[in-house]
């Protein structure tokens, strides 16, 4: 489907004809196994890790890498997990502020159903079927469209529950909590509620509810995201302190920053343990510009292609 279509559908100005030259050539996006717990990040000289997983050209791509990190963190004991799926590659954002989030989840839909399909364990219950159902309130007022897309096995202990776009009103209901505790032990995977219509971001812990006004549910969403806080695969571009910069992690590998050069080619920011902040990204990006001798008008040639 190409790089321009699947890396940059929002990263870059329209228009530019080296949109999704990072990611085309990104090269393999891994590196050493990452530890639970949070570090500080580690600049790179700019030469991409030798092992890994390369970053994904193609939505099947994604779909197979999210799938595999996934099933990995689930066998290490992971049974709740997000996922951030690049949606941007089939639903443009032009398409979803046309129509909106209908627009979002209904090309959406054959991804996720794919990705579900894809979350059983080598070996395990054969799939019998995924069935779909709305979990946020029909005609919401805010616009959510919450989809759980539930894989059935054989074996009813080894079922799949994947939350696409599920909101933090959907987080913070009773019922959601009477679900959570009836999965028990099985896979959960929450996908993709930080582009939800009320989103929410597992860094935040709870602090959305703050920033919309809704003190009361600021604890219940920080328990919520607190069982989900492992994000097992993320990928995003975007453009980032004038850069097209792509932020990326398949578990268990460190999460990674690249932007494209002035040539249009990859380099590796930098990477770390955690999930790297817009601060710290700056930070990067600052010291390779430094050591680079980048001035302004390069970066704003750069990034118009």
């Amino acid at each position: 489907q190409g790089w321009r279509a699947f890396a940059a559908a929002t990263a870059r100005p329209s228009g530019s004809p080296r949109a999704g030259t990072l990611a085309q050539s990104a090269g393999p996006a891994g590196g050493a196994a990452a530890g639970r717990g949070a570090a500080a990040g580690r600049r790179s000289s700019g030469q991409l890790p030798a092992s890994g997983v390369a970053v994904p050209q193609s939505v099947s791509e994604m779909v197979e890498q999210a799938g595999e990190a996934v099933i990995t963190a689930y066998r290490d004991g992971i049974n709740r997990q997000s996922v951030r799926l690049n949606v941007e590659a089939v639903c443009s954002t032009q398409r979803q502020n046309e129509i909106g989030m209908d627009a979002l989840l209904e090309d959406c839909m054959p991804m996720l159903e794919k990705f579900t399909k894809s979350l059983g364990l080598p070996g395990g219950a054969p799939l019998r079927d995924v069935r779909m159902s709305a979990i946020d309130a029909t005609g919401s007022s805010s616009g959510d469209v919450g989809t759980l897309f539930y894989r059935m096995s054989e074996e009813a202990a080894q079922d799949v529950a994947v939350c696409f776009l599920a909101s933090r009103i959907w987080a913070v209901e009773e019922s959601t909590e009477q679900f959570l505790d009836g999965m028990g032990k099985r896979l959960v995977v929450l996908v993709n509620s930080e582009d939800a219509a009320s989103n929410f971001k597992v860094e935040m812990r709870g602090k959305e509810f703050t920033l919309a006004g809704g003190f009361d549910g600021i604890e219940l969403l920080r328990n919520f995201v607190e069982k989900f806080r492992e994000e097992t695969y993320y990928y995003r571009a975007r453009v980032s302190n004038g850069w097209y910069t792509i932020i990326f992690r398949a578990y268990p590998h460190p999460w990674q920053a690249y932007v494209a050069d002035l040539n249009g080619q990859p380099q590796l920011l930098g990477e770390s343990e955690a999930k790297p902040s817009g601060d710290l990204v700056k930070e990067w990006s600052d010291a390779y510009e430094v050591a680079n001798r980048i001035s302004e008008l390069d970066k704003q040639q750069a990034l118009r292609g």
